[in-house]
């Protein structure tokens, strides 16, 4: 296990659950997930599959902050992503709900479809778009709560990691 935070060298160096943070536009942090990875064939060194966890904070998550939180979308996103004062991964989770298995992105990109690829430069534009639809939508919606329900942890998990 990496220590964390840590920037990865290639996309061997994730894993799914790993957590990434982007700086959004209003200075609040945005938290993404490393939902799908390749091993082998185009794109499987270049790209990853990431979803935009529900959470907009001025800090990162700690212990179990993401508990119950949904990925409101994913994308295939760049590796450059991470970087010189880019982004680094900083903890793990797979408490997110649905768990990364059950990604359909994840797993069309796996068989090789194409799709569109979110860059380094993107990736803050388009997480600060779903957020803010998730947020409207909980607005016009006020009889829904804020959050799911936390489902039932599972047995022998972890809170975030570190």
């Amino acid at each position: 296990m990496p220590g964390y935070p840590f920037v990865p060298s290639s996309t061997a160096d994730l894993t799914l659950g790993d957590l990434w943070s982007v700086r959004l536009a209003g200075g609040d942090l945005a938290v993404l997930q490393v939902r799908g990875l390749k091993t082998s064939g185009a794109g499987a060194y270049t790209h990853f599959v990431a979803g935009v966890v529900d959470w907009r904070a001025p800090t990162l998550p700690v212990g179990h902050d993401l508990r119950g939180r949904r990925v409101l979308a994913e994308g295939v996103v760049r590796f450059e992503v991470f970087g010189a004062d880019r982004a680094q991964v900083f903890g793990s989770n797979l408490a997110v709900v649905p768990p990364p298995a059950w990604s359909e992105l994840a797993k069309e990109f796996t068989a090789g479809t194409s799709t569109e690829v979110w860059s380094w430069k993107s990736v803050r534009r388009r997480v600060d778009r779903v957020l803010a639809a998730a947020a409207a939508d909980r607005a016009t919606q006020p009889d829904q709560p804020a959050q799911p329900a936390e489902p039932a942890e599972p047995e022998g998990a972890d809170p975030l990691t570190p």
